[in-house]
């Protein structure tokens, strides 16, 4: 399934995020990722 959805996962622990973001990603979702509030505004 393909969906225009965009997520952004923001989450400190690297494994978490990885996960969620493969996650996401097999169900046909765009994701971006950032560890902290500062790298999620850049």
């Amino acid at each position: 399934m393909k969906s225009d959805a965009h997520i952004l996962i923001v989450d400190d622990d690297k494994g978490i995020r990885d996960l969620l973001q493969e996650f996401f990603q097999k169900r046909g979702l765009h994701t971006s990722v950032a560890a902290d509030g500062n790298e999620m505004e850049a």
